[in-house]
């Protein structure tokens, strides 16, 4: 079967991970890139032998024979990038957040459904091997009923970060774009969530968003869940964790997603499951996202249902759109499951 031929739109701090993973993808070709700064796209087009553009329309008018496009652009801008790719019979692989609004993320999934077009959204960190092997358990029923969980990520970063690029003082806030991997891996094991509170406040950066977010979730199944997120750690990221509480079994993974902390779960050796876990080689840091591609193309290519589905990633979406409200009214807040 012939490879996937796609194009990468946006080339800045994300687009780099897909390009790194990229080389290393034998059954995806990068034939195009885009970028509203046309050195960035040049250089990045250069280790594929691409063409480069300086915006998805020019892109598209020119290059006709694109299987797919890969969205990597500041997510304002995914659900126009999206629509008009898949209208033009494009699947499409968006890096999260799939929008920053659910209506904006229902648009998508409908003209995907109405195109027959595969949408997926790079919400990595469920391809995690721990989070997989988590996951396997509690579905097992392992764990028992969900009772109490959550996450925490409590991340550094600087202002010189939000600086050099414009978007993040405005769309760059802690819970559409630090806690947003590890609240979507919660949602897998909590289900719907029924309502949420939160506050948020910018406290140490010179932005128009928040930096920190404290929340509390009720689930539609009656678990309690929380959600610690900040980019205002002391010089360096503390950790990313995933804490899971059933009534017959508790996993933790910490201080990193990928690192079991503890692993309580009847007929497991615990201190073999952490040393099997934890003496793995470190993962590179564009491995996630040459798994998502791999996943995209296996569901383009019919042989397998998408991981990363648009519609698995609409109630993270949801979820981050009501917290956001929430603080924003000092009211707990019902989330929108149209």
């Amino acid at each position: 079967m012939a490879n996937l031929n796609v194009a990468l739109v946006g080339c800045g701090r994300m687009g780099q991970r897909y390009l790194q993973a990229l080389v290393h993808c034998s059954e995806v070709d990068l034939i195009a890139t885009a970028d509203s700064d046309p050195e960035k796209a040049a250089a990045a087009a250069v280790p594929f032998d691409a063409a480069s553009y300086s915006d998805m329309d020019s892109l598209l008018a020119a290059q006709r024979n694109l299987d797919g496009v890969i969205i990597a652009t500041p997510s304002s801008t995914h659900r126009q990038l999206a629509v008009e790719a898949l209208t033009r019979g494009l699947n499409v692989l968006v890096e999260r957040p799939m929008a920053l609004t659910g209506e904006d993320a229902r648009v998508m999934i409908r003209v995907a459904a109405e195109q027959s077009r595969i949408l997926a959204v790079t919400q990595v960190n469920r391809l995690l091997p721990t989070v997989s092997e988590a996951l396997d358990v509690f579905r097992q029923g392992r764990l028992g009923r969900l009772i109490e969980g959550g996450v925490s990520v409590r991340w550094a970063r600087s202002q010189a970060y939000y600086d050099s690029s414009p978007w993040r003082l405005t769309e760059g806030g802690v819970l559409f774009n630090q806690a947003i991997a590890a609240l979507d891996v919660l949602l897998q094991f909590s289900g719907r969530i029924k309502e949420v509170f939160a506050y948020t406040a910018t406290l140490t950066h010179q932005l128009d968003c928040e930096d920190t977010v404290v929340g509390v979730l009720r689930a539609e199944d009656g678990a309690l869940l929380t959600l610690n997120a900040t980019t205002s750690a002391f010089d360096s990221d503390l950790e990313e964790r995933l804490v899971v509480l059933g009534e017959s079994g508790s996993i933790v993974l910490g201080p990193a997603m990928q690192q079991v902390e503890f692993w309580r779960v009847r007929g497991d050796d615990e201190d073999q499951i952490k040393e099997g876990v934890n003496g793995r080689p470190a993962r590179p840091s564009w491995q996630t996202h040459l798994d998502a591609i791999n996943d995209f193309q296996l569901t383009v290519a019919g042989n397998k249902p998408a991981r990363l589905s648009g519609e698995s990633a609409l109630h993270v979406v949801e979820v981050l759109e009501a917290l956001a409200y929430s603080a924003q009214t000092g009211q707990p807040v019902r989330v929108d499951h149209r």
